[in-house]
Order: structure tokens, then sequence, then C-alpha cells
């Protein structure tokens, strides 16, 4: 690890110092909406002159000039859009199998797509709509292209998280929020911890994929929170301040995922958390529970209704 990198670093920064890991490798990212976290990881990656640059987002039209803002800085890219919506497994099955159709490999897999909704709502396959997003749709997704990371040398998954996942109360049986009222913090807490625990479970039983965690910091500069009243996000803005975290850039914000997508020296790390470009420490109790990530993993193959090979049963 670089001790260089901090809270400050910016995405370009990590690329440049890590640039042999991107040149002629393919990326995928979700959600690389113009105007967040995901864009400024394409961009930064683009610099970088890798083979290819795969998109993936519910609105493909949305992601025209993010694709076009890459072909700009490197018109070699090979730059590809696929309409997913990670709230539908049809759709993520569809969606997969087309990328599995038209690419030969995947070198570095970023499940940077994210959602809360401040009312309760289910999915068309019965599964509350942050749950559905964040995690389930990224686990199904992640499952059917294990066969193009494993193509790659060197495969990576990273999962996007955050620290809301501290006060979570990990409680996966009731995902659905059958037995207790629906708060939009809680869903959004639950399935950060849940990116945490698949990452966990995947490096564990990935058999050579290294997985990685990563939280980007206070952002709020994107519309992340669009769904949540002016309210709430006010009492969660002093809240967040009052602990002392800084806000950061986009260009900050996408660092931290550079460093785990990108890094050499985290090749015996895997299974880690990130922030600030650094490892950190898991330090909540049920983050830290042994049994969860298999708990998760079983949950997850239940909901898609499919068991994988990809990691030793």
């Amino acid at each position: 690890m670089s001790q260089a990198f901090n809270g400050k670093t910016t995405g370009d920064k990590v690329v440049a110092a890590f640039s042999s890991q991107v040149q002629g490798r393919v990326f995928l990212v979700t959600g690389p909406t113009a105007g967040g976290i995901g864009e400024a990881t394409v961009l930064a990656l683009a610099r970088g002159h890798p083979a290819a640059l795969l998109l993936v987002g519910r609105n493909p039209a949305k992601y025209e000039p993010v694709a076009d803002a890459i072909r700009a800085i490197d018109a070699n890219i090979n730059v590809k859009i696929y309409g997913i919506d990670l709230a539908s497994q049809a759709s993520v099955r569809d969606g997969a199998l087309k990328i599995i159709a038209e690419n030969e490999k995947i070198d570095v897999l970023i499940n940077n797509a994210g959602a809360v909704s401040d009312r309760f709502q289910k999915t068309e396959d019965g599964i509350e709509f942050t749950f559905a997003v964040c995690h389930v749709g990224h686990f199904l997704l992640t499952n059917m292209l294990v066969r193009l990371l494993r193509k790659s040398d060197a495969p990576r998954v990273v999962n996007l998280t955050s620290e809301a996942f501290n006060v979570s109360s990990g409680d996966y049986d009731d995902y659905n929020f059958e037995k207790t009222p629906y708060n939009w913090n809680a869903a959004y807490a639950l399935a950060k911890l849940a990116n945490v625990h698949f990452t966990k479970y995947l490096a564990a039983n990935g058999r050579g994929i290294l997985s990685f965690a990563v939280h980007p910091g206070a952002i709020w500069s994107t519309n992340f929170l669009k769904p949540i009243p002016d309210e709430s996000v006010a009492k969660l803005k002093g809240f967040v301040s009052s602990l002392g975290v800084v806000d950061k850039t986009l260009e900050e914000g996408a660092a931290t995922t550079l460093v785990a997508a990108l890094d050499p020296a985290l090749k015996d790390k895997n299974g880690i958390l990130l922030l600030d470009c650094q490892p950190f420490a898991l330090r909540s109790e049920v983050s830290n529970k042994e049994e969860l990530p298999e708990k998760l993993w079983r949950l997850s193959e239940k909901l898609v209704k499919e068991t994988f090979a990809c990691v030793q049963q």
C-alpha cells in the first residue's frame, strides 16, 4: 500500500501510480451515472488507457454522455453500455448473458451502483428495493460473470459500501421488514452490511478472485439521496459533520475504489475494507460476526433461486 494515498487523493493520482494495472485490461462498472462517483471512476480509468470499459445501468441513454467523455479521452477504448436494472433479476440475467456473449473476459468488476428509498417498496421479485439493488442484483450479476472473471490472470471484484453498516442490526431474516417498521436508514445500513459480508464470503471462497469492500467517504454533490426528504438529509449531514468527517469531491471519492481495483500490494489482503485509500478495520460487532457472510450467501441464493458452483461449497 502506498502511504502517500489518503482521503484527499484523487482517482487520477491512483491510476497514474498503477497505470500498468489499467493498460489493456477490461473493467466493468455498474451505475457510472454522470455527476456520480461511478463517472469519476471510469473517467480516471480512461486516462490509464484500458482495453475496454463496460458501463452497466438501468437507463442506457443516461450513460451516453459518460461514454462520449471516455472516447474524448481515448478513442481507442472499447466502450460498451448495457441496460441492466439491478432491481430486476430477469433484467440482470438477460444483461449478463449479453455481456458474456460479447466479451472474452473481465479483469475487474466494480459494483458501484446503489439506491435508497424513503418508502417501503418491493421489486417484481418480492424483495425490498434497497436490498435488491444494493446487494441482490450485484450478487446475481457477479456470480453470472464469474466465468469472464476467471479468464483474467488477476480478477478482482470491488463492492462499494458505506460506514452506515456499523449501525445495522444485521438481521438478514428481516430483509423485507416484516418484523420491524420500515426505515430508510435501516434498509440502507442492512444493504451496506451485505456488501461487506458478500465481499468477505467471496474472498474466502472465490478460488482466486480477490474481493474488496470500499467506503468512498462523505460525498454530498451527487443525486444519490434525492429520494430522501430534505429534512432527513440535513440531519444526516449534521450527524456526519459532528463526527469530524470531511466532505470529499467525486474524484477523491473514486480514489479508494481505484486503489482496491488496482493496487498490487492488496494481493495478500483479500476481503478487507478500505477507507481513504487505506485498509480500514471493521469495528462493529455485527460486521465481524463469523457466521453472517455464509448466512447472507445462502439467503441470496434462495432469493435468486439458484446456487453457484463458482465458490467452494
